[in-house]
């Protein structure tokens, strides 16, 4: 079978995905993933095919790149699984007669989670006015028929027959709105990875793992609170402060303190004793599988919801970037690591990531769903070749 992955570039968004790539590959299908020309080295790593299109700032223009390219090449798939911020996904799919398979690499959005999203800025702060959203749209999709005439409503409102969700059901927010036999919640998306190991070696010191993610820029006065916070306690810190952070910055760094631009969070999580997050669900995600709990420190769009989730689940606390000074900072991570209930409610929850279908089951549930589609398309020939 020949799959078709289209996707954003935004490495949020594209790492969980390369899981469920190489579980296809394993079961002998021919996967073609769809990035900008600037990602082809990422995905060869994946061990996909990769065919290009246009990077550029703008995600209105990567979305229409994105689809001028798909457009052209999706009549030779036999199944196209997209990523949710590719709205034009399912109109792709049923324009070339294809199976189409929505990807949620964060929890599934409604319109009372996309609000949530909205009110706390960053990239979807502006379409808090609804007029912006509907003309930033009518450009993206001219001549294209859709069901509504918002890209963020066309996401809600407009979902595929299959749409695989990484995170826990018992994470979801609004879990009770989406429907068992549409919605499949995969839990967490953890492969082998390519990673640049540290010099790093445990000590029998609680181990402090501190980052910010990916996104997050310019946050030399924080990792300057995070290395007072612990300066003196008997723990180990990591400190991941970004590939393009300047670590010279940083001054006086105590001998408990390691700072690096990058870190392999996988094998860092499998040491650490508490994570210090900026709450995306990737991070969230992958601290849940290593039984990590959690201080979270929300910025934008769904790391607030995120952080709200930790605390309502008992997983951890979240802190307002706003208030944090190094004692706050320091108290509040102490106090997470020395909590038996939040130890309990994170063993649980990491049962149940161990537990969930992840890679292997998604991938096997869009092989049967593709396979019922096939037959129902293979009977309706049959029948027409009677009738006939």
């Amino acid at each position: 079978m020949n799959i078709l992955f289209i996707n954003l570039p935004y490495y949020g968004h594209f790492l969980p995905t390369i899981g469920l790539v190489q579980e296809f590959i394993k079961q002998g299908c021919a996967v073609t993933y769809l990035m900008p020309f600037d990602w082809q080295e990422r995905v060869y790593e994946s061990g996909a095919d990769f065919v290009g299109y246009e990077n550029h700032k703008k995600l209105s223009e990567q979305i229409k790149n994105a689809y001028a390219v798909a457009d052209k090449i999706a009549k030779d798939y036999n199944l196209i699984i997209y990523e949710q911020f590719f709205f034009l996904g399912k109109h792709l799919a049923e324009k070339h007669g294809k199976p189409a398979v929505r990807i949620f690499t964060a929890p599934v959005t409604n319109e009372k989670l996309m609000q949530e999203y909205i009110s706390a800025g960053g990239p979807l702060g502006i379409f808090k006015y609804k007029w912006i959203g509907k003309l930033w749209t009518k450009d993206i999709a001219k001549g294209i028929p859709m069901k509504t005439d918002c890209w963020l409503d066309e996401i809600i409102q407009n979902p595929p027959a299959l749409n695989l969700v990484y995170t826990l059901k018992e994470y979801q927010p609004y879990a009770e709105d989406f429907p068992e036999e549409q919605y499949k919640f995969l839990g967490a998306s953890v492969y082998e990875r390519k990673e640049q190991e540290i010099d790093f070696e445990k000590t029998n010191r609680p181990v402090i793992y501190i980052s910010l993610g990916t996104v997050i820029k310019g946050a030399t006065s924080f990792f300057g609170k995070c290395i007072e916070a612990f300066r003196n306690e008997r723990v180990d810190v990591i400190i991941s402060v970004g590939k393009n952070f300047s670590i010279h910055k940083l001054k006086d760094v105590p001998e408990n303190c390691k700072i690096y631009n990058e870190v392999p969070q996988l094998s860092v999580l499998r040491q650490a004793d508490i994570f210090v997050t900026h709450g995306g669900m990737n991070s969230i995600s992958e601290a849940l599988v290593y039984g990590v709990p959690m201080v979270v420190i929300p910025f934008m769009t769904d790391q607030p919801t995120n952080a709200r989730r930790i605390e309502e689940l008992g997983l951890g606390k979240k802190l307002n970037y706003r208030m944090i000074d190094s004692e706050l900072l320091r108290t509040t991570v102490l106090s997470v690591l020395n909590d038996e209930g939040i130890s309990d409610n994170v063993s649980r929850m990491q049962e149940k990531m161990l537990n969930a279908p992840g890679n292997r089951g998604g991938a096997d549930m869009i092989m049967q769903y593709y396979g019922k589609i096939k037959q129902e398309r293979d009977c309706t020939c049959d029948a027409r070749s009677i009738t006939t």
